[in-house]
């Protein structure tokens, strides 16, 4: 099977932030935790054996994974009585080094399953980086040694496109143990993880996205299915990750004749998840729910 494989452009100043935001224990505000019980969590595609442990970190406001292995969904079941049988598959970020599992994950998840929306968590396979927290707060610096003088790096993950295509494929074939429209099933990636979902949109498969939240990944990326879902692309303005701000991703989209719908914020950062309190992205949550509306509403 080809994975299509789109690669991230980070810069100096991006990476510093994504190391200090969130890379390792030794670092102020981390806290080495134990892997959270998940009581719902479906194991999708095995990786390397050999491979280092999965490592579990605790912030303030954020659990954080990395060297995952096992690639698992989530599941997030709306009550009953507020089940639309639209689903959403959420893909957090972290450059392919870490995942952001509950800014990006799991609080969109306890969002969308209160709106009736049921939301499957992807944490999906990952670079693999050294055991030892010492030893991987260095290969970041590392990394960010090698662009001192202004360029970018390339990251990438084959495996967590793979993943997101099983996770598609599953919600697909056993749609009727969630109860689940096959018609309405969505994805919503958050940087890296929105570099992943247009990977899948890429491969084209017949259980595919059926519509797709791009937020604040590169939004120069290049693109070239023929069927494309409607997207939304949301991205703030003092983004240190993302610096092109032609929006032809967007543009191309809508020229292969996709729907696309662009929200632009003034500030936020890069990893603002539902939105960054005091910031203009604060809109966000109200602006994604609103869109979601439209795409998983019932045609009847």
């Amino acid at each position: 099977m080809k994975i299509a494989n789109h690669k991230w452009k980070l810069t100096v100043a991006g990476l510093a932030a994504l190391v200090l935001a969130a890379c390792s224990a030794p670092l102020p505000g981390f806290e080495r935790v134990e892997r959270p019980h998940f009581g719902s969590a479906i194991p999708l595609l095995p990786g390397d054996d050999a491979g280092e442990a999965e490592k579990w970190y605790r912030t303030d406001d954020n659990l954080i994974v990395r060297n995952v292995r096992q690639s698992e969904l989530i599941a997030f079941l709306p009550e009953p009585d507020k089940a639309t049988g639209a689903a959403v598959v959420i893909l957090p970020g972290g450059a392919f080094q870490i995942l952001s599992m509950s800014t990006e994950g799991t609080e969109v998840a306890e969002l969308l399953a209160d709106r009736g929306i049921a939301a499957f968590v992807l944490k999906y396979r990952l670079n693999e980086t050294p055991g030892n927290d010492l030893l991987f707060a260095a290969k970041m610096m590392g990394m960010m040694s090698k662009i001192s003088d202004g360029g970018p790096i390339e990251v990438s993950e084959p495996m967590a496109t793979a993943d997101a295509l099983e996770a598609l494929r599953l919600l697909d074939a056993e749609a009727d143990r969630w109860s689940l429209d096959r018609d309405r099933i969505g994805m919503i990636g958050f940087s890296a993880g929105a570099m992943t979902a247009l990977n899948v949109v890429e491969e084209d498969k017949p259980w595919g996205p059926d519509f797709v939240g791009y937020i604040y990944g590169p939004t120069d990326a290049a693109l070239t299915a023929d069927t494309l879902p409607p997207m939304l692309v949301a991205i703030a303005r003092d983004d240190a990750l993302i610096h092109d701000r032609s929006f032809s991703l967007v543009d191309r989209w809508r020229h292969r004749g996709g729907q696309a719908e662009l929200r632009v914020y003034e500030d936020g950062g890069h990893g603002f998840g539902l939105g960054k309190q005091g910031t203009d992205s604060a809109r966000f949550e109200e602006d994604l729910l609103r869109w979601l509306a439209g795409q998983v509403a019932t045609t009847d």
